[in-house]
């Protein structure tokens, strides 16, 4: 049950923001609707598990930040204060420099308030403040009480991480994005503007000193390799069925797996700084033209390793958890897909020429999944064809499929063209690598298991003078047919 307080949540600040989330960095495939208990379980451990490494790596870039307490690391009044540090719901690091050198902030229940300070009287209050950390407390129907957070506002960096609930599952979130941390602040301000006002103007003066700041990109991939560094490998359980996979196709699925996070970590932190960059006013178009076209390229490539993740996850998963398929609207994904294909097409020279009746029937399958697939057999016919070209894309029912095909044909007579040589290489038994292209992809067998998959069927042609020929078939839904 969704809860309206009068105040959002950390969790609901950054769902509203630019997608930051610890599983870009380390990528699960996880359906959007909440799930069953089993599943749920299965989340909230990922999640937590998630949660301890991003404060294991925020303690990293704690200690590589502040000085190096001169004279011992006993606490005094006169020690400077070099940052603010706001957690729930209990302290989150005990080491003495960071103790020593941060004001700490920790948003309590009245029960585990008393746990952690038992003196409350008004007359201690500047004592608390001088003490470098003392409790907050937040009212018991808070939803905030549900959360564990932690926000860093110091003259190096400034970051928030939390832990809580996105569309009803379990989510570890973080972002450096000043507009998202100011957010934040603003949130626990009138939490405590509402239960500990004897504390708002010394926060507030903190707050003014260490007011959140644009990330350096150092500090962001320090703290996106930090988190990599801190994920456990996960052992299956012991009562899980597995699936054998041969020992060569084992091996194929460790590289990947490795090759995607490495891709994905420097390509998420340039396009967080990238669209970061965006956001500056006085851009001008030269500049603001290719920002843009760095957040498209990487969005592009992460993408596409967020494809073949999910291909070798459902490769290696057993017949019993296959793909959840439902009924869906395949106009409304290609109304969505269409104008970023034609995008495509034009920054190769090509032109997309689609015919699609005005009303197309419902048909089964995963809408998530095969969203990807689509795009990355588009983008990967799209490299193949030569300057020039057009490409055209016939939407049509047949019996109780719907059948989609791609070919190419001559801009010039409108006769079929013949596609570029086909220098792909293959990598493993699931990749192929062009080398002209530097393109990286699932091969044409993979893609076909994944169309199987989701229910549909690809057949893939090759003539002397059109080149490849792709046709895909998907079954209708019972509604889609009768319609």
């Amino acid at each position: 049950m969704v809860r309206k307080w009068l105040l959002p949540t950390l969790s609901e600040v950054l769902a509203k923001a630019e997608p930051t989330g610890i599983d870009l960095l380390v990528p699960e495939f996880s359906p959007p609707d909440p799930q069953p208990a089993s599943d749920r379980q299965e989340l909230e451990l990922r999640a937590n598990s998630q949660w301890h490494s991003a404060i294991a790596s925020v303690e990293t870039l704690l200690l590589k930040s502040l000085p190096t307490p001169i004279g011992g690391e006993d606490l005094t009044e006169e020690t400077v204060i070099e940052g603010l540090l706001i957690a729930a719901p209990l302290p989150l690091f005990s080491h003495p420099t960071l103790v020593s050198q941060l004001q700490t902030i920790t948003f309590t229940t009245p029960h585990s308030s008393r746990q952690l300070l038992p003196c409350k009287s008004k007359a201690n209050d500047r004592h608390l403040e001088r003490s470098h950390h003392f409790p907050i407390e937040i009212l018991p129907t808070d939803p905030l009480a549900d959360e564990r957070f932690c926000l860093v506002l110091t003259e190096q960096f400034s970051l928030v991480v939390v832990l809580g609930e996105e569309d009803g599952n379990p989510r570890c979130q973080f972002s450096f994005d000043p507009d998202d941390l100011d957010l934040a602040w603003k949130s626990l301000r009138g939490r405590i503007m509402l239960t500990a006002p004897q504390h708002l103007s010394y926060l507030d003066e903190l707050a003014a000193q260490f007011s959140p700041i644009e990330p350096d990109y150092r500090w962001v991939v320090a703290f996106s390799q930090s988190l990599l560094e801190h994920q456990p490998v996960a052992p299956l359980a012991p009562t899980q069925p597995t699936v054998e996979v041969p020992t060569k196709v084992a091996a194929d699925v460790e590289l990947i797996q490795a090759l995607t996070h490495e891709i994905r970590t420097p390509l998420t932190t340039i396009r967080t700084m990238t669209r970061l960059l965006l956001r500056q006013p006085d851009l001008s178009p030269r500049v603001l033209k290719r920002l843009s076209a760095i957040d498209r390229e990487c969005t592009e490539q992460i993408d596409r390793m967020e494809l073949i993740f999910s291909a070798v996850e459902l490769a290696t998963t057993e017949p019993s958890r296959a793909i959840d398929l439902t009924t869906m609207s395949i106009g409304e994904l290609l109304e969505q897909n269409l104008p970023h294909w034609q995008q495509q097409a034009e920054r190769r020279n090509l032109n997309l020429a689609v015919d699609i009746p005005h009303k197309l029937p419902t048909v089964v399958s995963n809408p998530t999944i095969l969203d990807r697939v689509l795009t990355g057999l588009v983008e990967n016919f799209t490299r193949n064809l030569p300057s020039g070209s057009r490409i055209q894309v016939e939407v049509t029912p047949v019996g109780d499929k719907l059948k989609l095909q791609l070919q190419s044909r001559s801009e010039a007579d409108d006769t079929p063209t013949a596609t570029k040589t086909d220098r792909r290489h293959s990598i493993g038994r699931l990749l192929t690598f062009q080398p002209e292209t530097g393109n990286l992809s699932l091969n044409m067998n993979v893609t076909k298991n994944l169309f199987q998959l989701l229910g549909g069927k690809l057949i893939v042609r090759q003539h002397v003078q059109q080149g490849e020929v792709l046709t895909i078939f998907l079954p209708l839904s019972e509604l889609g047919s009768r319609g």
